[in-house]
Order: C-alpha cells, then sequence, then structure tokens
C-alpha cells in the first residue's frame, strides 16, 4: 500500500501519488489539472448596534441659541425746512412790528394778529388786529388764506386750508408747502406764496 503525505494528492487516472506542485503523472504520463487554493473565510460578524453615549446635561448648555434682538429703530430724518421752527403757543408781544411787501407792489405794517387773502372773511368770535385784501384776478389766492401773528419768536404763519395752498422759503432753505393749520414761525427776509401771488416778511 502507499501512503501519501498531507501535501500530495493522487492521480485522476492511474492512482499514483503526485508531489505538490506536479504538472504531469509521473507514472502514467497524464497531466495533473491545478487544484484550487482555499482561501480561508473570516467568520461572519453580526451587525452589533451602536453603543449608546450618555452626553452630560451640562454639555448641552452651548447648544442653546440665543434669543433674537430686534434691531434699532432708524432715527428719523430731519425736515428740510430745519431752519423754521414750529411752536404751538408762541409768545406775542406787542411791540414787534413786521412789514410785507407783496409781489403785487402792495405793502403793510402788521403788530398782533392778521387775517390775508383776497376776501378775508373772520368768523364770529375772531379777534383780527388786521384784515388784509390780497388784488388776485386769477383768483389763485383763497378768500381767507392764511394767518400772521407776531410774536417774540419771529411772525407765526399759518395756512387755512386754502385751496392752492402756502409755500415757505428762508434764503438757504429749500422751499416747503404748509400743512393746512400747522403754525411755522418764519424770521425777517422769508418768502410766502398763495398761489399766484406773494410776500417777503421786512
Amino acid at each position: 500500500m502507499t501512503y501519501m503525505s498531507a501535501d500530495e494528492s493522487p492521480c485522476d487516472i492511474c492512482g499514483e501519488s503526485l508531489p505538490p506542485g506536479a504538472f504531469f503523472c509521473g507514472e502514467c504520463g497524464a497531466s495533473v489539472p491545478e487544484r484550487p487554493v482555499l482561501v480561508p473565510v473570516p467568520p461572519r460578524q453580526e451587525n452589533l448596534p451602536e453603543p449608546t453615549v450618555v452626553v452630560d446635561i451640562t454639555d448641552l448648555v452651548s447648544l442653546v441659541v440665543p434669543a433674537k434682538t430686534e434691531p434699532e429703530p432708524e432715527p428719523e430724518p430731519e425736515p428740510l425746512l430745519a431752519a423754521i421752527p414750529t411752536s404751538t403757543e408762541p409768545e406775542r408781544t406787542a411791540e414787534a412790528r413786521y412789514g410785507l411787501v407783496f409781489s403785487t407792489g402792495e405793502r403793510a405794517q402788521i403788530t398782533g394778529r392778521a387775517l390775508i387773502g383776497r376776501k378775508p372773511s373772520p368768523e364770529a368770535g375772531d379777534g383780527w388786529d388786521h384784515l388784509i385784501v390780497v388784488n388776485d384776478a386769477s383768483r389763485t389766492v383763497s378768500k381767507s388764506h392764511l394767518a400772521l401773528e407776531v410774536t417774540a419768536d419771529g411772525l407765526v404763519v399759518t395756512d387755512l386750508e386754502s385751496a392752492n395752498g402756502t409755500v415757505v422759503s428762508v434764503p438757504g432753505v429749500a422751499a416747503e408747502r404748509l400743512i393746512p393749520h400747522e403754525r411755522v414761525i418764519l424770521p425777517r427776509g422769508a418768502s410766502v406764496g398763495m398761489g399766484d401771488q406773494s410776500f417777503i416778511i421786512d
């Protein structure tokens, strides 16, 4: 009986033992087929769950999102006619006197309160020191167009809801249309427009 080592294999034709790596049988001359090489397969690992990580509550403090803060409001723009201050209750003075030079060539001197228009019509109970009529053939000046009041700070001008409005202008400052019933103090040298007519404060 022929014994084979663990590394030898028999010939498929005659059964003679073949040395490792032989390509032909030494007994019958038959070719030796290539033997498959067995590769060890590692044992299969089952899918194991991820380990649970315990996080301290103090570590989460840095994850808190800060509260949203409201943006600061933008400052309101200053009015174009910054040189013209307003006053709700101007201080009256009997000593001050202002001259009015109209575009029609007429002139007037006022103290106290004056009502100006194409045909000024004071309401009952109103105390006016002057009623000044402006000649305006085109009728762009309202009957009671505006009011003037002499104060210690200057001459207060108030538009009385006139049809064509009142525009005031101070040298070096852009002209501005008055809001009806808004009291505006003007200095000497300012001009006041009423429709097609105007006057300069002297």
